[in-house]
């Protein structure tokens, strides 16, 4: 359903479509097999998403801004990956000493998805995508992103960070992964981050 930029390999697909599927690489069965499996990866999942009801615990570290980082931390660490450039750094290295070719690729679009979303946080409007979907999943996209209020098509020409997010949000959506509550919550904010940005390009302009 989903891949990551430069990544030709399909991720995933709708849930359903998943049962009795089997990763062709490490042979781990695709996807929930259940609705009580699901039921208990979305329980467990409150512990760790960013959501109303999240139970991580968060990094200490404080954003440009002041604000304490909302993220979960790193395993046995205060701070959550983006605060930790010794983290990054280091599971590059490990990466690159594996010699494991599809490990050194995910580890160099990570880096580069980190780098990009600096970026973004800076100038939405700077060109990118961290996400790509297949014809029929983009066809699939745009019709929930125009019944949500979006208009896809303006979002890539004006502002390509909020539509690269608005794909993850579909793409997550559509597999299971996000709660109404947390979905309610993720398009309020990107909302709210669109009209910010849109007001600030005008007085630019």
């Amino acid at each position: 359903m989903l891949q990551l930029a430069r990544n030709s390999a399909v991720k995933g697909c709708v849930m359903s479509s998943f049962r009795g599927l089997r990763d062709p690489r490490t042979g781990r069965v695709l996807g929930f097999q259940s609705e009580t499996q699901r039921q208990n990866f979305m329980a467990a999942r409150a512990r760790f998403c960013n959501g109303p009801n999240r139970e991580m615990p968060r990094c200490t570290a404080l954003t440009r801004f002041g604000k304490p980082c909302r993220a979960a931390r790193m395993r046995n660490q205060q701070t959550c990956f983006r605060h930790n450039a010794a983290a990054k750094r280091s599971r590059l290295a490990a990466a690159y000493l594996s010699g494991d070719p599809d490990r050194i690729q995910r580890a160099e679009m990570r880096a580069e998805r980190s780098r990009l979303c600096v970026l973004w946080r800076r100038d939405p409007s700077q060109p990118g995508r961290t996400i790509v979907l297949t014809p029929s999943d983009e066809g699939n996209c745009n019709t929930w992103a125009a019944r949500q209020g979006f208009q896809l098509e303006l979002l890539d020409r004006d502002f390509p960070a909020f539509s690269d997010a608005l794909r993850w949000i579909w793409a997550r959506t559509s597999r299971g992964l996000i709660s109404e509550d947390d979905l309610i919550l993720k398009l309020t904010r990107l909302r709210k981050r669109i009209m910010e940005a849109g007001r600030a390009a005008y007085h630019q302009g």
